[in-house]
């Protein structure tokens, strides 16, 4: 999943296929999932480009989501073939804010069907109180390099 270069910045691309266990009674793909796509594409941007960064959570360092926002445009349903693209907004050394673009892709065309923003921070425990830290050093040279 590469980072992609466009007029509006550099952004990466998360793609996949919904499915039947992501709708509801209607049929339509159930709100909370759009939620946990962003933290789904937020991880696989860790998994291609910051691997140590999944193995440094496992011995202490937290992402913490700190705001979430969704604004629905249409509908998707089951086995709609769905391209997330994530920018980097704004970005500290312990807090960045990223966008997110959701699409359903029919026919080899884009359609924008929802747009979203979440905030997160780098945190460790200390003694059991959370306290911010910094980003580890590989996450801050690609989120920089993926931010120009």
């Amino acid at each position: 999943m590469p980072i992609f270069n466009s007029p509006d910045g550099a952004y990466f691309e998360y793609r996949f296929i919904t499915s039947f266990e992501e709708t509801n009674v209607v049929g339509n793909i159930y709100f909370a999932n759009y939620a946990v796509w962003q933290g789904k594409c937020r991880e696989m941007f860790l998994y291609e480009y910051c691997p140590d960064v999944i193995e440094d959570i496992s011995n202490g360092l937290y992402l913490i989501t700190l705001d979430l926002s969704v604004q629905f445009i249409s509908q998707l349903f089951a086995f709609d073939k769905v391209v997330m693209r994530m920018y980097i907004e704004a970005q500290s050394e312990s807090r960045i804010l990223m966008r997110f673009e959701y699409f359903c892709e029919k026919d080899a065309k884009l359609t924008l069907v929802c747009k979203g923003h979440q905030a997160a921070a780098v945190m460790r425990n200390k003694n059991g109180v959370m306290v911010p830290t910094h980003f580890p050093d590989s996450m801050m040279e690609i989120i920089t390099e993926y931010a120009k």
